[in-house]
Order: C-alpha cells, then structure tokens, then sequence
C-alpha cells in the first residue's frame, strides 16, 4: 500500500512515498536517497522500494532539497544532511518497534547518507547501510558535470544544473563540498556496490574508501557503468542489496 505524505520538521517540508508490505508485519523500514539531480520517482527508488516490499519490509522514500517534488530551491550540503536525518527520525517514530532502520543511498545520496552516518547511528535501533556509486569527492564532480574550475564558479557565483528540475549550484555550496570528507572509516558494516566499467566515480576512489573500513564489503559489478542498465546488473543490486538487508552479509558473494 502506497501513500504520499510531507514530513514538516525544523522548518524543513520533505515530500514522500510510503509504502507498506500488503500482507503480515512489518520487519524492517528501508530509506531511499536518490542522486544528484534525481528524485523519490527515479526507477532505482522505485524498484529497490518494490523488491523490499516483497520480503515484508516498509519502504520510504523522499526528495532531497531543489529536488524532485521537495518545495525548497536551496541546495545545500547542510540541508540535504537535516532532510535524512528528518526522515530517519520520522521513521523510526512511526514504527518504533522496528529494529533496522535500512537505507540504499546512490551517488550524491550516498555522499549525503556517510556524511550524516553518525548522526544516523546514534538514533535508536541498528543501521543497515547499502551505498551505489557512492560520489566521494563531490565537490570535483560538481564541476565537472559543468565543466568549470573552482575560480570560473567562484567568479560566477552559481551555475544551473539542467536535470530533471532545474535547480542551481552556488559557489557557497561546492564550498561545503570542498569542506567536507565523506571518504572516512566508519563504525558499522556497509556493502558498497559499483560498477566495473564507472565512468563517473573513478574505481581508485572506491576501493581506497573501501580500504579505509574493515567492516565494509565490496562487490564490482560484472559489466556494469554508472547506470547499471547492462542486462542482468541490476538484479545483481536487487540481490546483493536484500541479502544484505536481511543477513548483513553478501551471499554466493563468488558469483559476483
């Protein structure tokens, strides 16, 4: 069953999508963050909230700031942070006799969820952490979707990204980027998913964050580029993603 709802918390107005298991109880809450310039109706929030809705779970996903549906224009690292962690309190609230509170976060959504993870780790309950692509130096690739240098946007002020709402990038913003280290170790177990053939997210990055972490796994798609639109990749993620969620490990992890 699927509702949509707008969680109203420090001034901050977050639309979402809920959805719950049609049959038994509930027994986990699945968060989705979708990427830079994406939104809650992207095809990889969708298809990630179906697939753990079959396995009893509820899932909620949600708009980052200048994004999809989300009323504000004002990006910002800050805000996007203070909207996950709304919606993780929200959701926890909601179902408190829920243990894991799950989160699949991709690309900018997963530079978003690392950066809020202690935050998120300190709420009640156990965090369960998938991150796609994650965009660790999202400050570089902000400038390099518009093929700027720091100088020409500081001397701008802002540029425009023309996804699928237009919204802009301001100078102050790559400035909390340049600021802020997402590529940390961190304290729980997380599964990092990428793509053998990424053309975006450079495979050094990934496997010197992963080395920062002794409890993080890593799994390299077969075939896979950023998108994960080769035959077969994305029912890898809808597995690996489910088996983590559910055991907190990757299954048959040899097959992949």
């Amino acid at each position: 069953m699927e509702q949509r709802l707008m969680i109203s918390r420090g001034g901050l107005e977050t639309p979402c999508i809920l959805s719950e298991p049609e049959y038994g109880t509930p027994r986990r809450i699945v968060l989705g963050v979708h990427g830079f310039g994406g939104s809650m109706a992207d095809p990889i929030q969708v298809s990630i909230a179906e697939e753990m809705e079959l396995f009893g779970s509820v899932s909620l996903r949600f708009d980052l700031p200048a994004h999809g549906e989300n009323p504000s224009s004002d990006l910002s690292l800050s805000g996007c942070v203070e909207t996950l962690l709304n919606v993780a309190e929200y959701a926890q609230e909601r179902y408190p006799k829920l243990e894991d509170l799950c989160i699949f976060a991709t690309g900018f959504g997963a530079y978003v969820t690392l950066t809020a993870l202690q935050d998120l780790i300190e709420l009640p309950g156990r965090v369960k952490l998938v991150v796609q692509t994650p965009s660790l130096h999202m400050d570089q690739t902000v400038l390099n979707m518009k093929h700027l240098t720091k100088v020409t946007l500081e001397a701008m002020g802002k540029t425009t990204f023309n996804g699928k709402r237009p919204f802009d990038v301001t100078y102050s913003f790559y400035e909390e980027l340049r600021d802020n280290n997402a590529m940390a170790a961190y304290p729980i177990p997380f599964l990092i998913l990428h793509g053998e053939f990424d053309d975006y997210i450079p495979m050094a990055d990934i496997q010197y964050f992963h080395s920062l972490s002794e409890r993080s796994k890593l799994v390299i798609i077969p075939g896979a580029s950023h998108r994960f639109l080769e035959p077969g990749a994305w029912d890898m993620v809808l597995d690996l993603t489910r088996d983590w969620f559910e055991f907190e490990q990757v299954l048959l992890a040899e097959e992949y």
